[in-house]
């Protein structure tokens, strides 16, 4: 499978010292298997995130840039990317370094057997580091309450780390209506008849920034899941 073309797409605001790290994960991890291409989705940060891209671009081909006039959210910035990617494998993981690119290779791999692959913190092998209780009772129960409603057998419902057959995925895009960043979970919702697998990872609290989880995306979150209710069993 090493002909395979990945495409990896990283919405970003505000991660300048983060993204080059994460580029250079991806190609320690990835360089001399997979032929990849990393498409940075950048909402206009203040910070000078998409100037770093550029120069990052400029030394290395396999990084693309995509740049949109403000803050439109972070599903949206994720389907911008797949829209423009060009591989036969796509992916969506965060750059603040909470996703271990040494895991991507797994991903991947799984994807022989598989449609969809979670990248889970909740299967034997995965797991999360420097989280604090409650933010991860708050993870589980979010999962939980998720798989419930909506009717999924996915232990990490509301993972940001997945990879995707481009021929399983390209067909949903105009249907997917992305509210704050739990994009796949919708996507697993309405992928109805995808084998979906989950494989292990271990999330890690972001080094750098801030956190985009607040009080104002758990309300998303839920309005998602009662929207969603029901959808695996219409045909």
């Amino acid at each position: 499978m090493s002909g395979v073309q990945v495409s990896i797409v990283v919405p970003t605001y505000n991660e300048r010292e983060s993204i080059p790290l994460l580029r250079d994960g991806l190609r320690r991890a990835l360089d001399g298997s997979w032929d990849y291409e990393m498409i940075v989705v950048d909402d206009s940060s203040p910070d000078g995130t998409a100037e770093v891209v550029r120069r990052m671009a400029a030394e290395d081909p396999r990084v693309r840039l995509i740049v949109r006039p403000g803050k439109l959210g972070l599903g949206s910035a994720v389907i911008a990317g797949f829209r423009a990617a060009r591989g036969d494998f796509w992916v969506m993981m965060d750059a603040d370094l909470s996703h271990n690119p040494d895991d991507l290779p797994g991903l991947l791999r799984a994807l022989a057997e598989a449609d969809i692959v979670v990248g889970s913190r909740y299967v034997p092998g995965g797991g999360v580091k420097d989280w604090p209780f409650l933010r991860r009772l708050a993870s589980r129960t979010a999962s939980a309450l998720g798989r419930w409603l909506v009717g999924l057998s996915v232990r990490d419902a509301t993972s940001g780390f997945a990879a995707f057959r481009r021929e399983t995925l390209e067909p949903l895009l105009p249907a997917l209506d992305p509210k704050g960043f739990k994009l796949l979970f919708e996507i697993l919702a309405k992928a109805r008849g995808a084998r979906v697998t989950e494989a292990p990872i271990t999330f890690t609290d972001r080094r750098h920034g801030t956190s985009k989880f607040g009080p104002r995306e758990v309300v998303r979150y839920l309005r998602l899941c009662l929207a969603l209710r029901g959808t695996r069993g219409r045909g």
